[in-house]
């Protein structure tokens, strides 16, 4: 007598996955293998395989399913020849997944068993179609449900309040109510001694250090993000810009408001570091790409530049901007005839390829001159005529004021809803602007609120990246200008400092 395919032991993998494991202990895949186990013992099928894939949606496609797609490559290889699921939207829940899976189990006459919805045959038009029918509920009960997040996320935006996701934000304790990973958050309050840290690297930033040399500083003391890794350049960039620790919520980089967690830092300072940091940002990409970078061996690094391309006379205003010009950056090197690092204006960038000044004798120099500035400027002790701040500011009440006015009009849809929103966006873009300007403004005056007493009494514990920060929030430009005979000889009268 012929044995049909039905009597025959077919050697069976369990596939098992759950979306969202909130008892944390795989406990909901575990009840899922158990009943999938006596529904092969049923069948006189031995089970060779179990998949599991634990806490993954398969709502998302661009989300891979490690086990899934380790099931499918053993059917392919006849590891093992039927699969037994708890349901069908456990194996697939979007059309297209449903289509790959229908290729393979044809190919390798696969059978497919599942424990709510009985024998899956994919190998009929018939059985095709009821797949097919599940899926489309499948994807409905999915997109259904994301509309429900998506409304609960605005609710919780409009609200100020704390997502029940994600890991704890540095700066911040979480309250829970319940136990294990996916328990409630009640609340957050400030974690003091990450605050500390947070208001040292705000202050320092606003100062005008590089994030880089914060990330440095992170390192040296230890300090770890709140999953126990080291910060990266992105993440201290990321901290620092949030709105976040200064009590507001932001959602998709707006601002919505005031939340219910504690800030760390004033709305203002926020303000301030998210319009420098966006600055920075772009400097930092320009000149180093994607990659982080790392400290700059010399403090003066940037800042030298050659007057080959623009003739300057010392004294005399530059005409550099006026010619649309620039001066060319000097980069580091070595002497060839002697162990000297010197800056260096390279051919190989366009420069001249000439004109050199030595290190050791520049540094002195400009730090000298540097006391010196500071010392001017608490002689003279006059208000800043020039401090910029007050009638930008005065501004942004104004255009703030206009943009709520112009989204109300958004609203009442009296006028072409374009041409409002062309509008909020020239305000956005005139008041980041403002605020990018109120920044790099505040990053002087915070240097020159420090006395040239204490800047030169802490001078030589600075490290490289503070001394970096002080000498480009005070300096726009160190020009070089061709060596005088005897050319052995230094002298400083080539070296001219344009201050900011």
């Amino acid at each position: 007598m012929k044995t049909s395919a039905r009597d025959r032991v077919r050697r069976v993998g369990i596939y098992v996955r759950i979306s969202d494991d909130r008892e944390g202990g795989g406990l909901g895949v575990k009840r899922q293998e158990d009943d999938c186990r006596l529904l092969a013992a049923s069948l006189g099928w031995k089970v060779v395989e179990v998949y599991v894939d634990n806490d993954v949606t398969a709502a998302d496609r661009r989300k891979k399913r490690k086990d899934y797609l380790r099931m499918l490559s053993d059917v392919e290889s006849g590891h093992i020849d039927a699969v037994v699921s708890w349901h069908p939207d456990r194996l697939y829940r979007q059309p297209a997944e449903l289509e790959d899976l229908i290729i393979v189990v044809e190919d390798h006459k696969t059978e497919i068993a599942t424990v709510k919805a009985g024998d899956l045959d994919l190998s009929t038009p018939a059985g095709r179609l009821v797949a097919r029918m599940f899926g489309a509920i499948a994807k409905y009960e999915v997109e259904h449900k994301q509309e429900r997040i998506l409304r609960k996320v605005e609710e919780l935006v409009a609200a100020g309040k704390i997502h029940n996701s994600g890991h704890r934000a540095f700066g911040y304790d979480r309250q829970f109510d319940g136990e294990g990973p996916r328990r409630k958050i009640l609340g957050e309050t400030v974690n003091e001694e990450e605050a500390r840290w947070i208001k040292r690297w705000a202050d320092r930033a606003l100062e005008g250090e590089k994030l880089y040399s914060l990330v440095l500083d992170a390192h040296t003391n230890s300090v770890k993000t709140t999953t126990g890794g080291d910060w990266s350049y992105q993440g201290m960039r990321s901290m620092l810009m949030s709105a976040r620790i200064s009590g507001r919520k932001e959602h998709k980089g707006v601002i919505k408001g005031r939340a219910v967690w504690p800030a760390i830092i004033s709305p203002e300072k926020s303000d301030a570091l998210r319009a420098l940091l966006t600055v920075r940002s772009e400097e930092h990409k320009a000149e180093f790409g994607e990659r982080d970078a790392t400290a700059l061996k010399y403090p003066l690094s940037g800042l030298p530049r050659c007057t080959c391309k623009v003739p300057h006379v010392v004294g005399q205003p530059c005409s550099c901007k006026e010619e649309g010009k620039q001066h060319h950056k000097l980069s580091t090197g070595q002497r060839g005839d002697k162990d000297m690092a010197i800056y260096v204006c390279k051919k190989e960038g366009g420069g001249c390829g000439g004109r050199t000044i030595q290190i050791p004798d520049l540094e002195p120099l400009v730090e000298k001159l540097l006391f010196k500035r500071l010392e001017e400027v608490e002689a003279t002790a006059e208000a800043d005529d020039n401090d910029p701040r007050p009638a930008l500011e005065a501004k942004l009440v104004r255009w703030e004021k206009r943009k709520s006015e112009l989204e109300d009009e958004l609203l009442d849809g009296d006028r072409p809803a374009r041409e409002i929103q062309d509008a909020i966006d020239k305000l956005n873009g005139r008041m980041a602007s403002a605020r990018r300007e109120m920044a790099e403004y505040g990053v002087k005056a915070n240097l020159l609120e420090v006395s040239a007493a204490e800047l030169r009494t802490e001078w030589a514990d600075y490290s490289v990246a503070r001394k970096q920060s002080v000498y480009r929030g005070l300096i726009r430009e160190i020009l070089i200008h061709p060596a005088t005979r005897p050319f052995n000889v230094w002298n400083p009268d080539r070296v001219e400092v344009l201050w900011h």
